[in-house]
């Protein structure tokens, strides 16, 4: 029997996952301890978390599916000609394997198209850059009326903002997809629907939230929001606004319910921030 096409899309895109470094430190946890597949899984994600390695680390080098992009700088004012913008060198994130193939999987390629729109545009800003339409396209290998589509669709759908530097003088107020996914969990919705309902993948989302609590978290520690950011790898406009949502939100009924949750992902990265510090401490004790 001649193997269908869905067939070949799945071996294809099982050849995919294994590319990945998440699936290699998974297959070694497994024939180093003989758990089944599933348990490797789970540790291997786990580690990966707590340790903020591979996607879970803010500060991590050059990735597969990473490149060096030259962005405008965001605070270079709108209708500037762009031959007179200053441009930074970034890193984007063009394509993370796992993320995407699950949102294809799921929602198809426009769903995944967004995605990539909304990591990208997110990661420029977060660097201090905006990215054009024309950048996407370019990144994509897309149209710019395509790529124009797709952030109407998600301004439509769900109200998220798409920081571009066509959009600039709407930035400030507007709402991102990790603040939307943020508040939905705020709202007592559980990861995996978020992802569903926001066409996102569940790793994204996960995220996510784990940067929500680790923030709260942290805040408590330190009661300073400069240090909360330090401490985490965010930039302190993160931090505000996530302490605004929990200001937000700290007294609904669904926000009570998460206080276990924040408090259990925010004492695992605290306490391996500490671990941290005590073996930089120790080097410098040998040294």
């Amino acid at each position: 029997m001649n193997p269908t096409t869905l067939m070949r899309h799945e071996e294809s895109t099982e050849r995919i996952f294994l590319r990945s470094a998440a699936t290699t430190f998974q297959n070694v946890i497994k024939d180093g301890t003989s758990c089944s597949p599933m348990e490797a899984g789970v540790i291997a994600e786990k580690a990966l978390e707590i340790f903020r390695l591979g996607d879970y680390n803010e500060d991590r080098k050059m990735q597969p599916g990473q490149m060096v992009w030259r962005a405008i700088d965001q605070n270079e004012p709108a209708g500037k000609p762009l031959n007179l913008c200053v441009f930074k060198e970034i890193k984007l994130t063009v394509h993370c394997i796992e993320e995407d193939t699950a949102v294809h999987r799921a929602h198809g390629a426009s769903a995944k198209r967004q995605q990539q729109c909304l990591r990208m545009t997110n990661e420029a800003y977060d660097q201090g850059t905006l990215l054009t339409q024309e950048d996407l396209a370019i990144l994509l290998d897309s149209d710019v009326k395509t790529i124009r589509g797709d952030i109407k669709k998600l301004q439509d759908k769900h109200g998220i903002l798409i920081p571009t530097r066509g959009n600039k003088k709407d930035i400030g107020p507007g709402i991102t997809h990790r603040d939307k996914a943020v508040m939905k969990f705020l709202e007592g919705n559980d990861p995996v629907a978020i992802a569903r309902d926001m066409s996102h993948s569940l790793k994204a989302v996960e995220r996510y939230i784990h940067g929500f609590c680790r923030i709260v978290y942290a805040q408590q520690q330190t009661k300073n929001s400069l240090t909360t950011a330090l401490v985490v790898g965010v930039s302190t406009a993160l931090v505000d606004k996530y302490l605004t949502l929990k200001d937000t939100y700290m007294k609904t009924p669904s926000y009570q319910s998460r206080i276990a949750e924040i408090e259990e992902v925010g004492t695992q990265f605290w306490v391996c921030q500490d671990g941290k510090k005590n073996l930089g401490q120790s080097k410098k004790v040998e040294k």
